[in-house]
C-alpha cells in the first residue's frame, strides 16, 4: 500500500507539469485515467495563468495574450503555487524572465515585471497612519536612536533600462514609439493614504535611507547612510521632504486593520 503521502505528491507533480506519474494509483479500470488528469493539469494552468495575468497587464500588453500564456506555463512548471494565498503566487516572474530564452528580444521584461509585482504588492498591502512632520520632528528631538518604519506598501527596485517610462506609456490607450536605452535608476512604489499606488523615481541617496530603514537602523544610522558619497544636500532634504509628506513613513503604531 503506498503512503497517503507519495500519491499526493504525484498527483500534484502531474497537475503542474502535465505527466502521468500518478496513474499507477488511479483505477485501473478506467482506460481514461491520463485524460482525466489532463482536466486538473489544464484547470490549474487556465487559472495560475489567469492570476499573473491580473497580477502583470502590462507585461501581457506588451507581449499579447498568447506568448504571455506560453510564459506563464514555463514559469509553473517551475514556480508552482506554494501557498493558498493567491496574493503571492507570481512574485518570481522578473527573475524567470531574465533567463527565459524566447524573451531575450526584450531584455527590459524583467523590469517591468518588478514594476509590476511592486505595484501589486503595494495595492494590496495593510493599511498604516502616515506620519506628520511635526511628529517627526519630536521624534528626532526626543528620540535620536527612534527607527523610522516605511509603510507596509512601500517597495523601490532597481531597473537596468528606461522601463519606467515603457510602462507609463502603457497606461494609455494610444501607446506611442519609445526608444530602449539602458538607463539604470531606482523606483519607489507605495500607496499613499488616499489609496493611490504612486511611482517615483528617487536618488542613490534616498535608497540608501530607505533600505536602511527597511532593516531596522536608527534613524541616525540611516541618514548617516544617506549622507555618504551626497553632492547636493538641499536636493536630499527636498526629495525627503517630499516622500514624507507623500506618505512613505509611518507611526510605528499607527496600523489600522
Amino acid at each position: 500500500m503506498p503512503a497517503l503521502h507519495n500519491i499526493q505528491a504525484a498527483f500534484m507533480h502531474d497537475v503542474y507539469t502535465g505527466e502521468h506519474t500518478s496513474t499507477v494509483y488511479l483505477n485501473k479500470s478506467k482506460s481514461s485515467s491520463p485524460e482525466r488528469l489532463n482536466i486538473y493539469y489544464n484547470n490549474t494552468l487556465l487559472g495560475l495563468t489567469d492570476i499573473l495575468a491580473g497580477a502583470y497587464p502590462v507585461l501581457q500588453k506588451i507581449v499579447g495574450e498568447g506568448f504571455f500564456r506560453t510564459i506563464g506555463y514555463h514559469y509553473i512548471e517551475i514556480h508552482p503555487q506554494s501557498t493558498g494565498n493567491r496574493h503571492t503566487f507570481g512574485a518570481e516572474l522578473g527573475a524567470f524572465l531574465s533567463s527565459y530564452q524566447p524573451a531575450a528580444p526584450w531584455p527590459y521584461l524583467s523590469d517591468i515585471a518588478a514594476i509590476e509585482w511592486a505595484y501589486f504588492q503595494a495595492a494590496i498591502a495593510d493599511n498604516a497612519l502616515a506620519i506628520d512632520f511635526n511628529s517627526l520632528t519630536n521624534l528626532i528631538s526626543d528620540q535620536p536612536d527612534f527607527v523610522l518604519s516605511l509603510h507596509p506598501g512601500v517597495h523601490f527596485v532597481d531597473l537596468c533600462f528606461n522601463s519606467l517610462e515603457i510602462w507609463q506609456e502603457h497606461q494609455k490607450n494610444e501607446i506611442e514609439t519609445i526608444i530602449l536605452c539602458e538607463n539604470a535608476q531606482t523606483v519607489l512604489i507605495w500607496r499613499d493614504q488616499e489609496d493611490v499606488v504612486l511611482l517615483k523615481k528617487i536618488s542613490a541617496s534616498l535608497k540608501k535611507l530607505l533600505a536602511s530603514c527597511w532593516e531596522g537602523k536608527s534613524f541616525a544610522e540611516a541618514m548617516f547612510q544617506a549622507g555618504e558619497g551626497l553632492q547636493d544636500l538641499q536636493q536630499f532634504q527636498q526629495e525627503f521632504a517630499q516622500v514624507v509628506s507623500l506618505g512613505v513613513f509611518i507611526n510605528k503604531d499607527g496600523y489600522q486593520c
